[in-house]
């Protein structure tokens, strides 16, 4: 469970202002934000970069500003943006996802079998020694996924995940959003993508200038015109 309340961090613009979610187990919630400085303000304060701000952070009812290191170890952060250095190969980092599974969750960790299977399926062996920076994007992509969930985390947040990548992908990325929410994780997706959210999402919230605007149901969201949705809440004036 992912939950914000009456969560403030006042910067000189933007800020985020009073924004209170709440999401339940097996539940995929879409927040849509076109101004990337707020979004990375957000995820500073969801990673414990960011301290300076009030209301409270919680990941499965540990409050974030008492035990930031437990709400860590609950919570997988994936973005579209390379998190790791292009020049390191790849094989060190499938090293350190099996390190890192097993250590924080030692009785459910990656097994050698799991990742045996990942392995032949992602065909990894073909990139081991590659850097980074050589892999095409897409498939940096499913390898960081696939490893991260073995990680078997409760709580995700996905920062435009999908953006610039392939149907195929997208497809299944849904697929595996679905499986994950009948597994019961909670799931966060920020993006500014309107026409993606209502097809992932459960609830779609619509964020600008760090205050949450409106929020919609997929299913009437659906039924709404988009562009206009976008263009009202979205688009930079």
């Amino acid at each position: 469970m992912i939950e914000t309340d009456n969560l403030c961090l006042k910067k000189k613009v933007p800020e985020i202002s009073k924004l209170n979610l709440h999401i339940e187990n097996g539940e995929s919630y879409v927040l849509l934000s076109s101004a990337d400085r707020a979004v990375d303000h957000f995820v500073d304060i969801f990673s414990g970069v960011e301290q300076r701000y009030t209301g409270s952070v919680k990941i499965d009812n540990v409050d974030m500003a008492i035990d930031p290191e437990e709400c860590r170890k609950r919570l997988i952060y994936l973005s579209s943006r390379s998190q790791w250095p292009p020049e390191m190969k790849a094989g060190h980092i499938i090293s350190f996802f099996k390190k890192w599974a097993a250590a924080s969750n030692r009785d459910h960790g990656m097994s050698d079998d799991e990742l045996e299977e990942l392995y032949i399926k992602l065909n990894l062996d073909a990139i081991l020694k590659k850097k980074i920076s050589e892999l095409e994007n897409v498939a940096w992509r499913r390898i960081i996924f696939s490893l991260a969930r073995l990680k078997r985390s409760g709580n995700y947040i996905f920062h435009d995940f999908c953006k610039g990548m392939p149907l195929d992908f997208n497809l299944e990325f849904k697929k595996s959003l679905s499986l994950m929410k009948k597994s019961g994780c909670s799931i966060l997706y920020l993006s500014d993508d309107v026409f993606l959210a209502p097809e992932i999402g459960d609830r779609i919230g619509f964020m600008k200038k760090g205050k949450l605007l409106l929020e919609l149901k997929a299913s009437k969201m659906k039924k709404m015109e988009l562009k206009e949705l976008y263009f009202q809440f979205l688009a930079e004036k």
